[in-house]
């Protein structure tokens, strides 16, 4: 249990520091989905909810919980 509260720690202090960027980050939850997204901020006090927009710009914006979340990095678009 202390591992898993160190684990999203982590991932809050890691989250605040992309919100309002204008580089997308890449965010792989538990169930291995991956997602290209913006992180616009929090939904809640806790910080437990995450804003999410698919757009820099976008004024529509979804959520996702930390705790499905398994790593956050900086996306890297590849040459095709």
């Amino acid at each position: 249990m202390r591992r898993l509260q160190s684990n999203i720690e982590k991932l809050r202090n890691r989250l605040v520091s992309c919100v309002g960027s204008d580089a997308p980050f890449c965010i792989k939850k538990k169930n291995d989905e991956i997602l290209v997204t913006y992180i616009r901020g929090f939904a809640d006090p806790d910080c437990n909810i995450v804003l999410i927009s698919e757009k820099s710009h976008s004024l529509g914006m979804n959520i996702i919980e930390i705790k499905h979340i398994e790593e956050i990095q900086p996306w890297i678009q590849s040459a095709a």
